[in-house]
């Protein structure tokens, strides 16, 4: 009779003893991977010419974890198209931890703006850390008569469009942050779009332009020098700098409380370990009390978050301006 040849067929305890031996080899060479990040020098891309509040925010940022992770971070300025080309940059790149974005809101203002660009920062990018928010600040040329928010609003609806809005251009920071607050609050005006931020707040100081929505940072110098009047604040509380200044929610538009932010973004598949690296290196950057001093003269408040929880700001904030975009009709050029 014909016996058929059975393989040995391993035990209970050898199939146990083989996973172990699979996971601690996969542990280990995550392991053997984070130790080696970084082991050379790391490039943080700026969506934004040389100068402004973001690029100066990550200059202080990169000084401040690069020794933390033992390399020097190198920052890199590629403006253009409202952030898409900086986005675009990082995205494409290889997903090893070396180049990553500098990101604000535009990665979740981007696809209600522009929802035919090449790719999809919500998808194609992802959140590695949140470093800073940074409020808005509603601020009228100071020959206006119009000295609270309410009062502003009574005189653009006895003459409504008459008063000028300026705007670092449709679907920018500012642009939104005006129309967060014109939506609720049922302000008049006239957008007059301008060729970025600082010719938008020299509109308003000039009073070729009448209310403007700049952010903190850009801001606060203007109004500390009696050049521009601040009505309100678009955080969620009071600013320690502009302490006498209401936020809006105090003046009964709650809806109108908007911020941008500062944060770190990696091309899509970056790996875990990588993230986790970073993350570690933000934690104990953002600890340092002349860091955060240094910060605060910017105007920023720091609001660490780690990859998951910048990751939920993102998709909430996406959700929230594709509403402002959709409501105000708003289509960049």
């Amino acid at each position: 009779m014909y016996t058929a040849s059975i393989p040995n067929r391993p035990t209970a305890v050898s199939r146990r003893t083989g996973w172990f031996a699979a996971c601690g080899l996969m542990l280990a060479m995550q392991a053997s991977h984070a130790a080696g990040y970084p082991d050379h020098a790391i490039t943080w891309v700026v969506p934004y010419p040389p100068g402004g509040s973001t690029d100066v925010i990550a200059r202080n940022l990169a000084q401040a974890m690069g020794p933390i992770l033992g390399q020097s971070i190198v920052v890199e300025n590629k403006a253009g198209a409202g952030g898409q080309t900086a986005m675009a940059y990082v995205a494409r790149a290889t997903p090893d931890g070396y180049t990553l974005l500098v990101g604000d809101a535009s990665v979740a203002t981007a696809p209600s703006l522009y929802p035919s660009m090449p790719m999809d920062p919500l998808k194609d990018l992802r959140a590695v850390t949140l470093f800073v928010t940074v409020p808005h600040v509603l601020v009228v040329n100071p020959a206006l008569p119009a000295d609270t928010l309410k009062a502003l609003i009574a005189l653009t609806e006895k003459q409504p469009g008459k008063i000028d809005f300026s705007s670092g251009g449709i679907g920018s920071p500012l642009h939104l942050a005006g129309e967060a607050l014109r939506l609720e609050t049922g302000l008049k005006w006239t957008h007059i779009p301008y060729k970025g931020a600082g010719p938008a707040l020299m509109a308003a100081v000039s009073g070729e332009a009448q209310v403007a929505t700049p952010s903190l940072p850009a801001a606060l110098p203007q109004v500390q020098a009696g050049k521009l009047r601040a009505l309100a604040v678009t955080s969620p509380q009071r600013i320690g700098l502009l302490p006498d200044v209401p936020t809006v929610a105090e003046l009964g538009y709650p809806k109108a409380t908007v911020f941008g932010w500062v944060g770190l973004n990696a091309p899509a598949g970056t790996p875990a370990d990588v993230i986790q690296a970073l993350n570690a290196a933000a934690s104990k950057a953002l600890q340092d009390p002349g860091l955060a001093e240094r910060l605060k003269g910017q105007g920023a408040a720091i609001a660490y978050r780690d990859s998951a929880g910048y990751g939920q700001l993102i998709t909430e904030e996406a959700a929230r301006w594709k509403r402002v975009v959709t409501e105000a009709g708003i289509k960049p050029e």
